[in-house]
């Protein structure tokens, strides 16, 4: 921040607010109730104590950002409004702006060839699961915050929670792109990269062939998808948002959360030990764990 000071004029920083929402009930009521209680208290502790320091930003005319699920805001300022906004009694640390990257693969050494089961998928046994249990993940929703999903890709699109079949796609609630980096607004989804599509077709992936390639882990889940990472990079703020949204989905203009449509399980792309701490690890999980989609990691 002192860097960016020094060079611009200005810097891009995450003010952190002291106030936690006591999420603890959510673990006494029922799924649907703890989706909208999960949903209600982060946004009512995040209004309440943001008030006055939203009020000072306005009236500084310093453009800024409101987070709820981790009672954060993104400010962009000069170093005056930094110190004044650093010694509000409300505030409990700044942070730096970051962007994180996404591993990038490394090239094979073998021509891949097509199997019956992907080794990966058969070293984890899911095989197994399916032939014991005859489950495929029906029932599941699942989620991945990452570089977006080719949704009409052969393997996927008859998982996509937003194909109504016939042709007809429905993106409201299943799509989120808080970059617009698909377009604006964004009206489908998209993947600019291939992570995304990739990490997807590994827990939903199906060519609709039994006995042919099998790459999911759960081929008869449904999928919805949030983009976190623009496109080789993932900020901060859309990976919040996408937080947000996977919590509580909205129609495509952002609007009418509906924590009912909340996916069970929700895969991010940074791992734990990339992740952007304090903001989208740690209090982004503790949201998760408390609405309860399991969240997960992939690189």
């Amino acid at each position: 921040m002192l860097e960016q000071l020094a060079a611009k004029g200005k810097a891009t920083f995450w003010v952190v607010l002291r106030d936690k929402a006591d999420l603890a009930p959510a673990s006494r009521m029922s799924r649907g109730a703890r989706g909208r209680f999960v949903f209600n208290r982060l946004n009512d502790v995040a209004f309440r104590s943001q008030t006055h320091l939203r009020d000072l930003l306005a009236a500084r005319g310093v453009r800024y950002r409101p987070f709820w699920i981790v009672n954060a805001i993104k400010v962009a300022a000069d170093g005056a409004v930094l110190r004044e906004v650093a010694a509000q009694p409300e505030v409990e640390r700044i942070i730096a702006d970051r962007v994180f990257q996404i591993p990038r693969p490394l090239p094979g050494t073998d021509e891949p060839r097509v199997d019956t089961v992907e080794w990966g998928i058969d070293r984890i046994r899911a095989p197994l699961v399916w032939s014991t249990f005859n489950d495929r993940g029906e029932g599941i929703v699942v989620a991945n915050i990452d570089t977006g999903v080719q949704f009409n890709h052969p393997a996927l699109v008859a998982q996509y929670r937003g194909n109504l079949g016939g042709g007809t796609f429905d993106h409201n609630y299943n799509w989120d792109d808080p970059s617009n980096v698909c377009g604006n607004p964004s009206l489908a989804p998209c993947d600019n990269n291939g992570h995304g599509t990739h990490t997807m077709g590994t827990m939903a992936g199906d060519d609709g062939n039994p006995g042919t390639n099998q790459i999911g882990v759960a081929p008869h889940v449904k999928w919805i998808a949030a983009k976190g990472c623009e496109s080789s990079s993932c900020s901060t703020a859309a990976l919040l948002a996408s937080g947000q949204w996977v919590l509580a989905p909205t129609d495509l203009s952002g609007e009418n959360p509906r924590p009912d449509l909340r996916p069970d399980i929700v895969k991010a792309t940074t791992s734990p030990a990339t992740a952007p701490a304090p903001l989208t690890s740690t209090t982004r999980s503790r949201a998760s764990r408390a609405a309860d989609p399991l969240p997960s990691a992939a690189s």
